[in-house]
């Protein structure tokens, strides 16, 4: 039920714009160039969960990554089927837990999605990362932090002894919904679990949101390469 409120709150903001003409986020770069300078990932096959309507798929097609992408609301696939028909074929409406590919990746890219759910989503969405890759794969993470001020109205739902917290949104584009806050603690604890071994990270970028909104917007960026043998 959580998963289809979801899909139904990203479905009317992606009918409202959201995203439309908006740059890639700059971890995009980050993760073209680590691609583009690791023997074993460059020729390899990515995911991209939670591709949305293709802000930052479309810059990875660009720059040549061999990447197929999900997202579990059929607005966003609709707009970015359109967007960029060539990448049509290589997008599926569906989330993580869902997805069942015929073959593991290289590598896989969540920005700003393993957030969405409660502290048990969380550890299942890295769980569900280390089960998609293959041996030695890379996993590049965007996520909320534990110190973004958080602006729309909500309920701390539950809080972890790490320091992260959820939180169930009562306004704005995700009422209704539960996002999770990291803390560094509790990311590295999540990695180390599922077998990961960090390679960049995590740094934190921390984003001032723009009058008449207040705080600021706190992003983990963490790169880290699933157990097993690797090209380097």
């Amino acid at each position: 039920m959580e998963r289809s409120l979801a899909s139904r709150r990203w479905d009317a903001e992606y009918a409202r714009g959201r995203y439309a003409g908006e740059p890639p986020v700059e971890f995009a770069e980050t993760v073209i160039r680590t691609v583009a300078d690791s023997r074993d990932l460059r020729k390899g096959r990515g995911l991209y969960v939670g591709c949305g309507n293709g802000r930052n798929l479309v810059r990875f097609a660009s720059a040549g990554l061999d990447m197929d992408g999900i997202d579990p609301s059929p607005a966003a696939v609709g707009q970015l089927a359109a967007r960029c028909p060539s990448l049509a074929g290589r997008i599926r409406c569906t989330d993580l837990e869902g997805f069942r590919p015929g073959a593991p990746f290289d590598y896989l890219v969540a920005i700003q999605v393993f957030q969405h759910g409660d502290a048990s989503a969380a550890a299942r969405h890295f769980e569900r990362a280390a089960g998609l890759l293959r041996p030695g794969g890379a996993l590049f993470v965007r996520a909320n932090s534990a110190s973004t001020d958080v602006y729309f109205g909500h309920r701390v739902k539950e809080r972890t002894a790490g320091g992260s917290f959820t939180v169930r949104y009562a306004e704005g584009p995700k009422r209704g919904t539960d996002v999770h806050f990291f803390s560094r603690r509790d990311l590295i604890g999540h990695l180390s679990r599922n077998g990961f071994e960090i390679s960049a990270g995590p740094a934190e970028d921390r984003t001032i949101r723009d009058p008449p909104k207040t705080g600021t917007w706190s992003q983990w960026e963490v790169v880290a390469r699933a157990a097993g043998p690797r090209a380097g």
